[in-house]
């Protein structure tokens, strides 16, 4: 069983089938941010799922909630077992099999359902993968949707062609209603004021990808969106302003990949433990968290060498503003 820790939970990966991503859910906003947390506890060896659990005060701790009762937790995740949701054409899957709320006092127990290992466990194509933090100080049932949607499309065409500063997606408003499960009390008014607007503002404030849109008509109808997609700089500039933020910089950029910091040769897991190549050895949580509090404090004083391993391919990259000349 895997305890969430709220200071891992943060700096953890969601890591999704792209068909998982598509389909459609029907969740309230705290619930997702709480699936996104369940999901982010998943390891990337796991080849079977584990009962994972959840402290309720790290979930309150990490949701922008007016509520902070145990029942309201609790209620959230029975959400899970009661919204099924299509992810083939009339084919209909659940989240969870089993929630316990009663084995362990301040925590939720959750047994993910095994007809979603293709979908979450063992992912090698057509997956995604992002920051839990990014959706979870996001607002209303929509944007952690529509953000999802965008991270995906950005994440596929960025891997492909790194050099580009941007990436175009163009979205009917009917098919806008279909991929987010807008009410049919929605006019297009409301769904610009409150859904997109109301995302665009939050996506600058807390997440790593930023938008702007332009809309597309015919006469005086607006049909569809055409969204332009890109990195949100004034987040990812933000790396030294927190332990966090500098681990989840590293992590964006050189997980799995092997480097050299600081004199010692590693790889950085997508849990964010570090493995010391030379030697093999796993470091655990609280090695890992020693040793980034360390590179960190170097990092700020700009004494941090690190440089890559030069004859690794995919390494190519600089760590820019921490690389530093011996």
């Amino acid at each position: 069983m895997k305890i969430i820790n709220v200071q891992e939970d943060k700096n953890n990966l969601v890591k999704k089938h792209n068909n998982l991503i598509k389909a459609k859910t029907n969740l309230s906003s705290t619930a997702q941010k709480m699936l996104a947390m369940l999901i982010s506890m998943i390891r990337v060896d796991d080849t079977e799922f584990q009962s994972y659990a959840l402290n309720i005060k790290d979930y309150f701790d990490n949701v922008d909630s007016s509520s902070n009762n145990t029942e309201f937790a609790k209620d959230r995740a029975l959400e899970l077992m009661k919204n099924p949701f299509e992810i083939e054409k009339g084919v209909y899957y659940n989240w969870c099999s089993k929630v316990n709320i009663t084995q362990i006092e301040n925590y939720i127990i959750f047994d993910i359902h095994q007809d979603l290992k293709p979908f979450l466990l063992n992912l090698q194509k057509d997956f995604t993968t992002y920051q839990v933090v990014n959706v979870l100080k996001l607002n209303g049932i929509y944007s952690p949707r529509f953000y999802e949607i965008f991270i995906k499309k950005f994440n596929e065409e960025m891997h492909y062609k790194k050099s580009k500063k941007s990436v175009v997606l163009n979205i009917e408003i009917d098919k806008l209603r279909e991929m987010l499960l807008i009410k049919d009390t929605y006019r297009y008014a409301d769904i610009k004021k409150q859904i997109v607007e109301v995302a665009k503002k939050q996506f600058k404030l807390h997440t790593d990808i930023q938008f702007d849109y332009e809309e597309q008509k015919i006469s005086r109808k607006v049909i569809a969106l055409e969204f332009t997609i890109k990195a949100n700089k004034k987040y990812d500039d933000d790396y030294l302003s927190s332990l966090h933020n500098f681990i989840a910089y590293i992590r964006a950029n050189y997980v799995l990949q092997e480097i050299d910091i600081d004199e010692m040769y590693i790889c950085v897991t997508e849990n964010g433990l570090i493995l010391d190549i030379h030697s093999n050895q796993l470091l655990n949580k609280n090695e890992s968290m020693k040793k980034w509090q360390y590179w960190y404090n170097l990092a700020k004083e700009n004494k941090l060498y690190c440089i890559e391993n030069s004859h690794q391919k995919d390494t190519s990259k600089s760590i820019k503003n921490l690389e530093k000349k011996a």
